[in-house]
């Protein structure tokens, strides 16, 4: 299928090498083999090299000179420096958005993602549950309003988001509960229009979601992320 005009073959490349990444499909310290990926992609070796250029800056594929290119792992403790830094970015986005004082219209994202992460409790879906909660986290950075603070925040999540996904799905269903009412709190909290509150809000949840899901990668020593 033709690329649409204006999409550079190494645009193509980089977001697809990198959904399997983060999807799981190239699982962490595998090879990426360049040629293969490029067959795959219908492409020449030079995007897919462009592409996994970028994945390196991102620190999400190692490219060492005689040792080939490799999905870097995620340790315990790469996954706590990550969520220190997003609850950082996550906060001053609750911030920002409560400033803007917004009415339910504008929040309805942050409510669609919520009413998902509900809905897939009762259906004892946990993918779809680390979905939504995954779209709640993304909509948040989205309204901020700063584009310099979504993009950062976008690349942390990537970065984080297949050892998340796993961390999640061996959290117990009421965590997970728990967690969709803590949303619905941040999202009363930013409707409120006092950033002081939204922020303290969002900070209180975001340490105990980073404490919950490092725990269980330290539980089960999961180094493999």
């Amino acid at each position: 299928m033709a690329r649409p005009a204006g999409i550079r073959a190494s645009d193509t490349a980089y977001r697809r090498i990198k959904e399997w990444i983060v999807g799981g499909r190239i699982a962490p310290n595998a090879p990426i083999d360049e040629m293969e990926a490029a067959r795959e992609l219908g492409v020449s070796r030079t995007p897919v090299r462009e592409a996994l250029l970028r994945l390196k800056a991102e620190g999400l594929v190692e490219i060492a000179r005689g040792r080939g290119i490799r999905v870097l792992p995620l340790s315990a403790q790469d996954m706590r420096a990550m969520y220190q830094v997003i609850t950082g970015l996550e906060v001053t986005a609750a911030h920002l958005l409560a400033e803007r004082r917004p009415d339910a219209a504008m929040l309805a994202p942050l409510e669609a993602a919520t009413v998902a992460m509900e809905q897939a409790e009762v259906a004892g879906d946990d993918a779809a549950w680390g979905g939504a909660d995954e779209a709640f986290h993304r909509a948040l950075l989205d309204l901020s309003g700063n584009p310099y603070l979504r993009e950062t925040g976008f690349r942390l999540r990537d970065g984080a988001q297949r050892a998340h996904l796993v961390a999640v799905r061996l959290q117990p269903w009421p965590y997970k509960s728990r967690s969709a009412q803590h949303h619905r709190a941040l999202i009363a909290a930013i409707l409120t229009g006092d950033p002081a509150i939204a922020r303290a809000e969002h900070f209180t949840q975001r340490q105990r979601g980073e404490q919950a899901l490092v725990a269980i990668v330290e539980k089960y020593a999961l180094s493999n992320l």
